[in-house]
């Protein structure tokens, strides 16, 4: 599994999200979950959400400053939720699609508002 999962429009235009939409869609992953901002001002990530629920591995989910993509350290199945937490929390702006998406590109699954977990094993698609 990758390291890292993102959720990015192939079209940049087609996403925008700002910190302050970030930070006021957080309450969904409380009460495991923290604030925490960005290492240094090199940082391209400027707020992240770390979530530490009992009996589950830690992750932490990435807001960027280009304000053009989420992304996620989590397991596949925290990945899953991440992903639908975002389609359905930041509509994408245009005609395109919006991907969730690993960190190398070597596959990606279309995101859409409503689509059920289970889909997103079997319309994973490789990138040849």
């Amino acid at each position: 599994m990758p390291e890292r999962l993102i959720v990015v429009a192939p079209e940049p235009s087609d996403f925008h999200i700002t910190r302050e939409q970030f930070l006021a869609a957080m309450p969904y992953w409380e009460p495991h979950a923290r604030l925490a901002g960005s290492v240094s001002d090199d940082d391209p990530v400027d707020a992240n959400i770390q979530v530490d629920r009992p009996d589950e591995y830690f992750f932490q989910i990435f807001h960027f400053q280009n304000e053009r993509m989420l992304s996620t350290d989590g397991n596949w199945e925290q990945a899953v939720e991440f992903a639908i937490w975002a389609v359905n929390s930041f509509p994408k702006q245009g005609d395109g699609e919006l991907w969730l998406v690993d960190q190398a590109y070597t596959g990606h699954v279309v995101l859409t508002p409503g689509m059920p977990a289970e889909a997103f094993e079997t319309t994973w698609v490789e990138h040849d």
